[in-house]
């Protein structure tokens, strides 16, 4: 696929806190996301799509200001709006670190979303976004209900290092990974408490010998 092809569709033109001293961020969309670029080499450092049946074209992204945004289409105003900032990655002096990975859960059945974010300040998060009807706006129909979402709340589920996160395919359970060639696996109990049920090891004899040999 050859995506010089695609034809270019939108662009969300981002102006965070920390642009006077990062510069701007732009996502370029051609259908799907096909370039991300940014000034000085910092930006965008990860993205993922919500996949909701019903839901409108949304997306969240992970600055490397550690900024974690939610961008939904509005086709009113036929742009991408910034409808929820969420909480980000920062140390506890709050200077902010990057965000390494974001990962929207699939939606089956739930009246919310779940969002998974990690970054450099060695948080693994997961956020509650609550959905709703939203207000109601007129159309050339009538007056109909445009969805929204509504923040609820963020739960930290590890303060160790981790790289990447990703859902099952049910959104029911989080894997995270770091550089200790370890994976685990969450999952939320019936209080929506999330904790580790399972941790999954590697083999990194092979990666220690090679740099062993490389030090050599």
């Amino acid at each position: 696929m050859n995506l010089s092809h695609w034809k270019l569709e939108a662009e969300v033109e981002d102006n965070d806190d920390y642009s006077n001293e990062m510069g701007g961020q732009r996502i370029s969309m051609v259908g799907a996301v096909d370039n991300v670029s940014s000034n000085e080499n910092l930006g965008v450092s990860s993205l993922s799509w919500c996949n909701g049946r019903f839901e409108p074209a949304t997306l969240v992204v992970g600055l490397s200001s550690g900024r974690v945004s939610i961008y939904r289409y509005d086709d009113g105003q036929r742009s991408w709006l910034e409808t929820i900032r969420l909480p980000g990655h920062a140390t506890a002096n709050g200077i902010p670190r990057g965000v390494t990975d974001v990962a929207w859960a699939p939606n089956v059945g739930r009246s919310y979303h779940l969002i998974a974010t990690c970054g450099k300040d060695n948080m693994l998060k997961v956020h509650r976004v609550k959905r709703s009807r939203g207000s109601k706006g007129d159309t050339a129909e009538g007056s109909v209900s445009q969805p929204s979402l509504v923040y609820e709340r963020t739960e930290i589920l590890d303060q160790s290092q981790a790289w990447r996160c990703q859902w099952n395919v049910t959104g029911t359970v989080l894997a995270s990974s770091g550089d200790g060639g370890m994976v685990k696996l969450w999952k939320s109990d019936f209080q929506g408490r999330w904790k580790c049920v399972s941790e999954i090891v590697g083999d990194t004899t092979g990666v220690a010998a090679a740099t062993a040999f490389n030090n050599q």
